[in-house]
């Protein structure tokens, strides 16, 4: 499922292609993504109207409609945006498809029909209403972070993953967040004192900015990484040993046990 650095790539290449033109059609091609929104009210309110800017919080992407409100975008396992012009550029499971005068078309993706699209008063209101917690990038100091995490009773990577405390954060880059900390993560997060909180708190702010980097690729990721070896077997970039394998919660996920001791 798209993370929170994913979708900021989304955010970023809506920015970059889909702004500031105007909507001419509005075709829906499933309603199962629709969130709380029908198929004619979304065309009303987008039809004519122009995308002016975005903001992401967690792994939901906003674009501001010129008139009022935002649309909502949540991208499932297998969402994305695709900007195109001629017809041979179409993806293949295109859900919904907004073609602007010039007639180029910025189509959202979703081949399992996991994702969903909306509409919303503000994002803040959004992430108030569905009960999310503070953007894993935005406006989350490391004390902050602290006080959601102390004292939560549970393992610390279900607790990363938990989008009602912290928002953005998915299996994979938690993973990642702590192999960087050197943390296991069925660790339990009520026996963690403020250093390995800080740990985890600055590995995350790395891992992201470094995936933003890298485009969200795993070949492209730092060499020390674990995201381009995420397989059993594999050799730790860190200290060589075997990664391993391990269900968290019902979850798989990966781990190096030697960089990664259970307490």
């Amino acid at each position: 499922m798209p993370e929170l650095p994913d979708v900021e790539i989304f955010r970023n290449y809506l920015n970059a292609t889909a702004l500031h033109k105007k909507i001419k059609t509005v075709r829906v091609s499933d309603d199962r993504i629709l969130s709380d929104v029908s198929r004619r009210t979304l065309q009303r309110r987008l039809k004519g109207r122009e995308l002016q800017k975005t903001r992401r919080h967690g792994k939901h992407l906003f674009a501001k409609i010129s008139a009022d409100g935002w649309l909502m975008l949540h991208f499932g396992m297998t969402g994305f945006l695709q900007f195109y012009k001629n017809r041979e550029s179409r993806p293949p499971h295109v859900a919904l498809e907004m073609v602007f005068e010039d007639d180029y078309r910025l189509a959202y993706d979703s081949q399992r029909r996991l994702g969903r699209v909306g509409l919303a008063k503000h994002p803040q209101t959004f992430a108030v209403e569905q009960n999310l917690g503070p953007d894993a990038m935005n406006g989350l100091g490391s004390t902050a972070f602290g006080d959601l995490m102390s004292g939560k009773s549970g393992m610390i990577k279900p607790a990363l993953m938990n989008q009602k405390l912290i928002a953005g954060i998915g299996n994979i880059y938690a993973d990642e967040i702590l192999f960087q900390a050197k943390v296991h993560p069925k660790t339990p997060a009520e026996d963690l004192g403020n250093a390995e909180l800080d740990r985890i708190f600055r590995a995350m702010q790395q891992v992201f900015e470094a995936a933003a980097e890298a485009r969200a690729d795993p070949d492209e990721m730092p060499d020390g990484f674990l995201l381009p070896r995420r397989r059993e077997g594999a050799y730790c970039p860190r200290c060589g040993g075997k990664i391993e394998k391990i269900k968290v919660s019902g979850r798989s996920g990966y781990m190096c046990p030697d960089c990664q001791k259970r307490p």
